[in-house]
């Protein structure tokens, strides 16, 4: 039986020369799928949530789509050989004075492979906008560093930061008037796919006695400092917090008000710290909050922020109200305020369980501008893509369109 042939006709045996079987054609090796890919070089300024928004989530859905190959990194390449093949080197909010020279040796380097470089920032870096109530102000409080980001972005191809009122901001005070908009878009593998209507609706039945409001940020906002006499993006609407804590449950995840101090230790006012990003969704969801705020002081500074507290709010399909501002243009005009008063009007608006089928109406209409705004979507990873791979101003460009008409 050992003889037998186990491989029965038409298979030739392999135990068995057959002389009227064609030899076996040996394939070379096909080339590697990723020499054809355009590769992308980031340099970043932090890897917190800034680093993630703008950068390292991006390269996540760009890597694993295989529409390029990115990779990012803090510490600067100076060899040129590094950059063979790179179509764009992506500077995250650089700042010093090392960083000037190694942007100046960049632009010599791109002289031999004719890569692109853009200047990515997500936050005025403008001492004279910053806030003194910043607690992070003392970062880019010098005319050094002012200017420092300022010879970098005129040295670069292109600047991209978060909406319109920025790019114009910027615009104004630097000579490189090619500034693009992408927006902030949120992964739905990090966020979006925590949505549960079901859930949403029955944390509303819940607590109809005493909805649960939410705040989240961290002591950026705040004069913890006091620097401006406790003037800060949530003095106005204080004392409507004091005023309505028995008739709604405030949470504050991060930091709070210096003023509501006594209310977080006696317990009236719910705290908790905050989360690193691998954390911070499904805690958030599991906070059953009816509905989020997001105060700011109208400024410059402010105007140019991204408006991610609003729409991680419509990704859980919640309402968010928010300061009637430049920032929150998005937000419907229903879930804005201007004032201490119409911040407590509209709350309670929102909240009241005579409106509850208003409420119940609106998760899902939240939630539509929400998958609006999902990272993975062809629309908005190819904004990304756009940028980084085509001239500014270029016809190709139809995605960044929207963003920048």
């Amino acid at each position: 039986m050992i003889n037998t042939n186990p491989f029965p006709a038409p298979f030739a045996s392999p135990f068995t020369l057959n002389r009227h079987v064609a030899p076996v054609q040996v394939k070379k090796n096909p080339e590697p799928r990723e020499n054809g890919m355009a590769r992308i070089v980031n340099y970043l300024a932090d890897y917190s949530g800034c680093g993630h928004w703008r950068i390292l989530w991006p390269e996540q859905v760009i890597n694993a789509s295989g529409r390029a190959i990115s990779q990012s990194t803090t510490a600067m390449v100076a060899d040129p050989r590094w950059y063979e093949g790179v179509k764009c080197v992506k500077l995250q909010r650089q700042a010093s004075k090392s960083q000037v020279d190694f942007v100046k040796h960049l632009k010599k380097v791109q002289q031999e492979h004719g890569f692109k470089i853009i200047y990515e920032v997500d936050d005025v870096v403008f001492r004279e906008e910053i806030p003194d109530y910043n607690k992070f102000k003392f970062a880019f409080d010098t005319e050094e560093i002012r200017n420092n980001c300022v010879e970098i972005m005129d040295m670069c191809d292109e600047v991209t930061l978060t909406n319109d009122f920025m790019r114009k901001l910027f615009q104004s005070k630097i000579s490189n008037q090619k500034v693009t908009v992408i927006p902030n878009f949120v992964p739905y593998s990090w966020m979006g796919y925590l949505f549960n209507r079901r859930q949403v609706q029955q944390s509303y039945d819940k607590n109809k006695k005493r909805p649960r409001v939410l705040y989240t940020g961290s002591g950026a906002h705040y004069d913890v400092g006091n620097k401006t006499g406790g003037k800060d993006d949530m003095s106005e609407v204080v004392s409507v917090i004091r005023k309505t804590v028995n008739k709604y449950q405030w949470i504050f995840v991060g930091a709070f008000p210096p003023p509501l101090e006594d209310l977080v230790k006696a317990g009236k006012i719910e705290f908790h710290t905050w989360k690193s990003l691998l954390e911070y969704p499904t805690f958030i969801r599991s906070l059953n909050a009816q509905l989020m705020v997001a105060p700011l002081e109208v400024s410059n500074f402010n105007n140019s922020k991204s408006d991610i507290k609003f729409i991680e709010a419509c990704t859980f399909g919640i309402p968010c109200l928010c300061q009637n501002m430049e920032t929150y243009h998005t937000a419907p005009d229903d879930l804005k305020f201007s004032t201490p008063e119409e911040f407590e009007e509209k709350i309670d608006w929102i909240l009241n369980k005579k409106n509850s089928k208003r409420y119940y109406q609106n998760i899902d209409k939240l939630r539509k501008i929400a998958e609006g705004r999902v990272l993975e979507s062809e629309n908005n990873i190819g904004a990304h893509m756009e940028a980084l791979l085509t001239p500014y101003g270029s016809d190709k460009r139809t995605f960044l369109k929207k963003w920048n008409p």
